[in-house]
């Protein structure tokens, strides 16, 4: 799933102008979760989330927002979690515009959509433990 993840996001960057996050206008709303290898950052996009509780399963649908290490925003996703299964899916990758504000989807091929659990010590571990964190 990491690897799929990475090619949609090199992806959306051929297709994407570069704009800005602006996180600190709007502390409430967005929580740096991770910095990945390459030096962006990972917002957790708080007004997004959608939790369900259901029969017992804990399932969370929220969008991230990354940004660049000088702050200019490269590209949304939406997740669904099942804090119960412990599984993470890639839902689809988003243009977002200079705050960070959904633009529109890009169409994902269904292998990108199939939900796992994510290695140890990863970035999509780390977005599971957040999302699934107020369950």
């Amino acid at each position: 799933m990491h690897k799929s993840i990475k090619i949609v996001a090199a992806s959306i960057l051929s297709v994407m102008a570069t704009t800005t996050v602006h996180a600190q206008r709007q502390p409430e709303q967005w929580v740096k979760i991770a910095t990945n290898e390459d030096d962006e950052q990972i917002y957790f996009d708080v007004s997004s989330q959608k939790q369900v509780f259901d029969s017992g399963v804990k399932t969370n649908s929220f969008r991230t927002v990354t940004t660049s290490s000088q702050g200019a925003s490269l590209r949304g996703a939406r997740y669904q979690a099942d804090c119960f299964q412990g599984t993470l899916a890639l839902q689809s990758a988003e243009v977002v515009t200079a705050r960070g504000a959904f633009v529109r989807r890009i169409p994902l091929e269904s292998a990108y959509k199939e939900a796992n659990v994510p290695m140890k010590d990863t970035i999509a571990a780390a977005i599971l433990q957040y999302a699934c964190s107020r369950f």
